[in-house]
């Protein structure tokens, strides 16, 4: 009979691998063994040799904010079960704090000796404690010092976009592998300001206007009970409620787009302006001034976004990207301009963008910028997302977002530096 047979080879096979395993057992190191209830072999023994390639018995302090809400509420499973023993295997020593409200995350960074933790901050959730805690390490005193301090990332919450795209990281474990190998990426900080507040916000990601700010506010009333699918119900629910979004945009080319102002004489240097009926005109001087080639665009638009980095979802099917162009360390801002309203258009946006289609589109402008302005119009939503956070802004509320090119240092090694 052929089943039998087929059993009695599977018995043969499972009762040699049992007794390889056996065999195998006795090799380990007490610590090697404990490591591995979490980690494969292969991939501590993988760690222990790059531990080799840097200084013997270094040890590097650092200090763990963890965000016990993120994502599905995993984190704490995460970072002790996968992530902690491959870290002091690579020679952490680490402190672990838990957050335990809102905003935890900004008073611990703000506050922290970072003498006591010289080699960095390891954030444990998503976007969003990453966020915090760049922002509390930004209000310090000692500004110089504090936006270059490390900040390390372990994916585990809603939206890991930043370690996804700029490290290529998608999953916790790597990214104890590539904190375990030691060395920086440089990424541009952006500051996104509320000018009659004078309140300013920093970034690393994107800051993003109209209907995707609409979703991110909505979304805050499902948190606790859809956990990251609050995004895809709050997009249903505000795509079947479609207001209209109105924006006043002022921005400044970016020199990547070979708009060279020092090839023309001063006198022709003007300030760009697009009319009502879509013809662009030109102003004139100043107070004897020359301004700078600002451009205008004044109109209705579905989303307005201003990306650091291309921007790729991690928890994305087909991972596509807002801005195929954006580069982390370009010294330039991708600004994207959905034109129009209407759900249709809306909806054929976001078809194209799963796509990767969407620049292709009639009605979406792209250009490389050093600077922004954005001023809703009338009853538009006034709020602003940056990195997945809401800044509430009253009504008529003016943004500007501006970079500072190459200041942030994430740990970690950016695969394109290989090539």
């Amino acid at each position: 009979m052929p089943l039998p047979r087929k059993l009695k080879k599977s018995i043969q096979r499972n009762a040699y691998f049992l007794t390889q395993k056996r065999k195998l057992v006795p090799h380990c190191s007490s610590d090697l063994s404990t490591s591995c209830r979490g980690v494969p072999n292969y991939l501590s023994i993988n760690v222990l040799q790059d531990q080799s390639n840097t200084k013997q018995g270094a040890i590097r302090k650092a200090l763990v904010i963890l965000n016990p809400n993120s994502g599905f509420r995993s984190s704490r499973d995460v970072f002790y079960q996968k992530v902690q023993s491959t870290l002091k295997l690579s020679g952490f020593k680490m402190e672990v704090i838990e957050t335990a409200y809102a905003g935890h995350a900004k008073v611990l960074s703000s506050t922290v000796d970072l003498k006591k933790f010289p080699d960095g901050i390891i954030c444990v959730g998503g976007d969003g404690i990453v966020n915090e805690v760049l922002n509390g390490l930004l209000s310090r005193d000692d500004f110089d010092v504090a936006i270059r301090f490390p900040i390390g990332i372990i994916p585990a919450g809603s939206d890991n976009s930043l370690v996804w795209t700029v490290l290529g990281i998608r999953d916790p474990v790597s990214a104890a592998i590539a904190l375990a190998k030691g060395d920086f990426t440089p990424i541009d900080v952006f500051a996104v300001k509320w000018i009659q507040a004078g309140v300013t916000h920093f970034g690393l990601t994107a800051s993003y206007y109209g209907f995707v700010a609409d979703v991110l506010q909505l979304s805050e009333k499902f948190r606790v009970q859809l956990g990251p699918f609050r995004y895809v119900v709050a997009g249903l629910l505000k795509f079947l409620s479609l207001p209209q979004y109105r924006f006043e945009v002022d921005y400044l080319p970016s020199s990547l787009q070979g708009r060279s102002s020092e090839s023309r004489p001063l006198a022709e240097k003007r300030h760009e302006q697009l009319s009502d009926d879509g013809k662009v005109r030109r102003g004139t001087q100043t107070n004897g001034r020359i301004k700078d080639d600002w451009v205008t665009r004044n109109g209705e638009f579905l989303g307005i976004f201003v990306c650091n980095h291309f921007c790729k979802p991690a928890q994305g099917l087909l991972s596509p990207v807002i801005a195929p162009k954006a580069r982390h360390d370009d010294g330039s801002l991708d600004l994207i301009l959905v034109h129009g309203s209407g759900r249709l258009r809306l909806f054929c946006f976001f078809v194209a963008y799963q796509l990767c289609w969407h620049l292709l589109l009639p009605y979406v402008e792209y250009v490389k910028i050093k600077e922004v302005k954005v001023r809703p119009v009338g009853s538009t939503h006034s709020g602003c997302g940056v990195d997945g956070e809401l800044l509430d802004g009253e009504r008529g509320a003016e943004w500007q977002c501006s970079l500072l090119p190459a200041q942030g240092r994430l740990l970690g090694q950016d695969p394109g530096a290989f090539n």
